[in-house]
């Protein structure tokens, strides 16, 4: 893995881009957003209504914090949108997260820039859980630890509004995270192996944990707040929205 493996601060961006030049102002950001997409308030239930407060939240935090977006994009479901959102769809189908292109887009044109600030990394790990993020600690286990840290802090934490957007381990719904009964619909494919080996690596990484780091480190890292199933919460976040940055360049 790059040393740049993050979970990037702008979930999952459906981005849609005319084939013109890139504006030549770099301080150029989109007009902001009216959300209208997600409907009336009037229309909305309870439920929605809340994610759509914790959506807006993060379009503000966003723009607050200096994440370029194209001016080319627009906001909602017109000719080339730009839109946040939970969930992903093509063709009326869920297809995770990631960027769509649905206009030709120039090479090298900028669609979209997180400030380095934004992003977490192994290294801002190490600079927010200090001593308790060693240097021979995987990057999966780093990022975990500090998702599971800043969740814990609420409204406290720099990625409040990020973290507030992300889903719950049942949301995502990986085999690993299934009760028994569902796992049993698995038997006799190599899917419920692959699912028995991965939920033991789970548990021996945090039975490893419990033993070293939280240990040594529990005034940073309480054992009631680092427990398994947050653990488990901030790898599953990690492994449906790690992204694995190439560039070694920590700016943008």
């Amino acid at each position: 893995r790059g040393a740049m493996l993050a979970a990037i601060a702008a979930q999952s961006l459906a981005f849609h881009a005319p084939r013109t030049a890139p504006p030549s102002d770099r301080s150029a950001r989109a007009v902001p957003p009216s959300l209208g997409w997600l409907g009336g308030a009037a229309s909305l239930t309870d439920e929605a209504k809340a994610a759509r407060a914790r959506e807006e939240a993060l379009v503000s935090w966003l723009q607050d914090n200096d994440v370029y977006m194209s001016p080319q994009s627009g906001w909602g479901r017109a000719g080339h949108p730009l839109r946040v959102e939970s969930d992903t769809s093509d063709d009326f189908e869920p297809s995770g997260r990631g960027l769509i292109a649905r206009r030709s887009i120039i090479q090298n044109e900028r669609l979209l820039e997180v400030p380095g600030r934004l992003v977490m990394t192994k290294a801002r790990a190490q600079e927010v859980l200090g001593a308790a993020v060693p240097e021979e600690m995987g990057e999966y286990i780093a990022l975990a630890l500090l998702l599971v840290h800043e969740r814990a802090k609420g409204s406290a934490s720099m990625w409040a509004p990020y973290i507030g957007v992300l889903p719950s381990i049942e949301d995502v719904g990986p085999s690993y995270a299934w009760a028994e009964a569902e796992l049993a619909l698995l038997k006799g494919s190599g899917a419920l192996d692959s699912t028995r080996s991965f939920q033991a690596k789970l548990q021996a990484e945090y039975a490893a944990l419990r033993e070293t780091t939280l240990a040594r480190h529990a005034d940073v890292l309480p054992a009631d707040v680092v427990t398994y199933d947050a653990f488990v919460w901030g790898m599953t976040m990690l492994l449906s929205r790690g992204v694995d940055l190439k560039d070694e360049d920590a700016g943008t």
